[in-house]
């Protein structure tokens, strides 16, 4: 088990690495496929939910503060009933970081890297990951502070440097069009990444002031979905929301609409920046999750025995999961969020629930 601690200002910096993760490049398309030129209220919508998703998962993680999620379901459900509920936990984490690996792979082979084998790229990410995870969670805490405002610089200027490019009208009239699209977007919108955050359960026991850690929880998601409504804004104000909502990678998009005197032009490199930091602590964050879970499922004494062979499953498991970028959009769109849902959200209910229940019953008994 882990024995390192962080502090609460690492874990707010954790949450809002992660939270940007791969919204950053998922949300503009993501919500102008559905709300056209409303996106942005669909995003104001679900960061609102959004902060609604951290209370609840805040009131799970006050019923045994120094348990992590694996422990606390454990202890709250039973040995074998929560030993299922972790099972589950553990094949969603797999799917989801080999999905966020193939993600970053996809979006270096066509993008930047060009023609360059996907696997390769993916390769790479994992091995990065790894080594975080052998290091330990005070180590990618650190790091974290270290690499934050080399990502929210990067996205701070392509804000400012491309609103010149701005034109309201793109956006106008307000509400007058898919209104009923607009809010049900949301759905969508909420499985990535609010519904994902419920990972933190697995870390904040971790965190060495507690109280703290709960309230840097609203503050790094909050501060994350200030960004996220700003750049799904200037992709609908810059590209329009039809052009937004047909490109895969709008933001990375937006990076090549800069020019400033014809002199400063094509520096969508930024965007990669911002988006290379915050999915390699998403990836580090899920893998390192996994490998606690699993430790505790396997009674391993050394989570880190299984960090090799998870590198190679989630390879394998991105490239077979994907077949082709339409048939992953499509299941972000339609199925990913329902997936989500039943795990992030279904599960730590239930173990609250249940830890609600059988407080009051010994409350009861001690009475």
């Amino acid at each position: 088990m882990e024995k390192g601690k962080i502090s609460a200002r690492q874990f707010t910096l954790l949450v809002f690495m992660y939270s940007l993760g791969t919204s950053i490049i998922v949300h503009p398309a993501l919500t102008a496929s559905f709300a056209g030129g409303n996106a942005w209220v669909t995003v104001i919508t679900a960061s609102i939910i959004g902060m609604g998703i951290i209370f609840f998962l805040n009131r799970v993680s006050s019923l045994q503060p120094e348990k992590n999620l694996f422990e606390l379901a454990e202890f709250v459900l039973g040995k074998w009933a929560g030993r299922v509920v972790s099972l589950l936990i553990l094949t969603y984490l797999l799917f989801l970081t080999s999905t966020n690996l193939r993600q970053i792979g996809d979006f270096i082979s066509t993008q930047i890297m060009v023609a360059t084998p996907v696997p390769f790229i993916m390769l790479i990410f994992v091995f990065t990951s790894m080594v975080a995870i052998k290091l330990g969670l005070e180590v990618i805490g650190r790091t974290c502070e270290i690499f934050f405002p080399y990502a929210v610089i990067s996205l701070v200027l392509l804000i400012l440097l491309v609103s010149p490019e701005a034109e309201i009208t793109n956006i106008q009239p307000i509400l007058q069009e898919k209104p009923a699209a607009s809010f049900g977007a949301v759905i969508p919108t909420l499985g990535i990444p609010y519904l994902q955050l419920f990972v933190f359960l697995a870390i904040i026991p971790y965190v060495n002031k507690f109280k703290e850690a709960k309230k840097g929880f609203y503050i790094g998601l909050a501060a994350a979905s200030v960004l996220l409504v700003l750049i799904t804004f200037m992709c609908l104000l810059v590209l329009g929301p039809d052009f937004t909502g047909r490109q895969v990678y709008p933001t990375y998009i937006l990076g090549k609409k800069i020019s400033l005197a014809n002199f400063l032009e094509r520096v969508e490199i930024l965007v990669a920046i911002a988006w290379f930091f915050t999915i390699f602590f998403k990836i580090s964050i899920n893998f390192y999750v996994l490998s606690l879970g699993m430790s505790h499922f396997f009674k391993l004494k050394n989570p880190n025995s299984l960090s090799m062979p998870l590198s190679l499953i989630f390879i394998i498991m991105g490239l077979i999961l994907y077949p082709n970028i339409v048939y992953y959009q499509d299941f972000v769109s339609y199925t990913a969020v329902f997936y989500t849902f039943s795990i992030g959200t279904m599960l730590p209910l239930l173990i609250l629930v249940v830890g609600k229940i059988r407080k009051k019953g010994k409350a009861k008994k001690g009475s």
